[in-house]
């Protein structure tokens, strides 16, 4: 049985907003909104009988228009200005709400639909609420305690890594279904370009930026292609696993 939820999406919402609770609430939110429009409009436009092309191509650049604008207005609601990069990538994370509603996965079932992405959502604030209380001692912006254990690396892109792809599998071991052939490369590598794992410096900020997003993305690509061959627990196969491994990839790289 296919997975309903839009997982590429709700990876790639995890990955950008997952630092602390607040903003996990509502990036779950506003995922489950513009997944919720995809569907519909795709099935609107359906019983108009365009030609499937411009079917597509509506609902993909609404999706994205919708999914961005609704990020950009939920954050600025709470006080979030978003920057440039996160909000391109919330019209990424739009488009795949729009890819999940086109390849026939969800059907129209808006309630199971809305239970699978509850489940994930749920995951998603969980996971936040931990990496933000690690990081900073701080649930939902209130300081709780002070600890040694807390350091500030938590909230890095590694951990936001990790927490995507804990995430996904929590929520398809809950679900008895598995994200194989998922589209990770439209997750990890505008995630790459935007905040490279580490800085080449002596190479000027240019060609020092290519070179620390090429030497990623080959040593995700490579690592992706491993793991073809390897055989995780169902709920880890496909996206969670590769989540996890660009996670690792992050927390390596960062070293140097």
């Amino acid at each position: 049985m296919k997975q309903k939820y839009p997982a590429e999406a709700f990876a790639l919402g995890i990955v950008l907003f997952s630092a602390g609770m607040r903003e996990a609430f509502a990036a779950g939110i506003l995922v489950i909104l513009t997944v919720v429009f995809a569907e519909f409009l795709k099935n609107l436009l359906e019983k108009c009988s365009l030609p499937d092309w411009s079917l597509r191509l509506c609902v993909y650049i609404a999706a994205g228009a919708v999914g961005a604008s609704a990020f950009l207005l939920g954050f600025a609601g709470l006080g979030i200005l978003l920057d440039r990069g996160q909000w391109l990538m919330a019209f990424v994370a739009g488009l795949l709400c729009a890819h999940q509603a086109l390849r026939g996965c969800i059907e129209a079932d808006y309630g199971e639909l809305l239970w699978e992405s509850a489940i994930v959502w749920g995951f998603w604030i969980l996971l936040a609420i931990a990496r933000e209380f690690a990081g900073s001692g701080q649930i939902f912006g209130n300081l709780i305690l002070q600890a040694d254990f807390q350091s500030a690396a938590f909230q890095d892109t590694a951990f936001a890594f990790i927490a995507a792809g804990l995430a996904l599998a929590f929520t398809n071991g809950v679900l008895k279904k598995s994200s194989k052939g998922g589209l990770s490369q439209f997750i990890v590598v505008p995630v790459m370009a935007l905040a490279p794992p580490f800085a080449a410096h002596f190479l000027g900020e240019l060609a020092g930026w290519f070179w620390a997003f090429a030497v990623s993305v080959v040593l995700f690509e490579s690592v992706k292609l491993t793991l073809r061959f390897s055989r995780p627990g169902k709920a880890y196969r496909g996206l969670p696993v590769e989540m996890l491994a660009a996670g690792c990839i992050y927390m390596i790289l960062s070293i140097y």
